[in-house]
């Protein structure tokens, strides 16, 4: 398996975690040192990241990540993907659609994810 694959494996872990709210595999893949801009401009560490999976609402079906693509530069890699699907809170169903970004470094033979980038998507409307 080459750097890519191993990038692109590490990424499908932490979409399917995420959609499982699965908080010990994103402790696992999300270095300490993790920043986020989340959809709302906010900036976010990993435990606030943790901290809003361990009480977030479950994905309703269907979701899917797609469009992923990732590029490598040595020890450092950059992934892009999509999410799309729906989710339900306190407040009712909502879609979500939203690009993300993250940044991958390889420290001591481990690659972790250290920064992330997630844009939602603005609902177009066609006349």
């Amino acid at each position: 398996m080459n750097e890519e694959e191993r990038i692109l494996d590490l990424d499908r872990e932490w979409n399917e975690a995420y959609s499982r709210l699965d908080c010990a595999a994103l402790d696992r893949i999300i270095a300490n040192d993790w920043v986020c801009i989340d959809g709302t401009g906010l900036v976010i560490t990993k435990s606030d990241l943790l901290t809003r999976v361990a009480s977030s609402a479950s994905f309703l079906d269907p979701y899917k990540f797609d469009e992923i693509a990732s590029r490598v530069f040595g020890e450092a890699a950059i992934v892009t993907g999509r999410l799309s699907g729906q989710m339900r809170d306190s407040d009712g169903t909502h879609d979500v659609n939203q690009r993300y970004m993250r940044v991958y470094v390889k420290r001591n033979e481990r690659w972790q994810a250290v920064a992330t980038q997630v844009t939602k998507i603005k609902e177009t409307v066609l006349s």
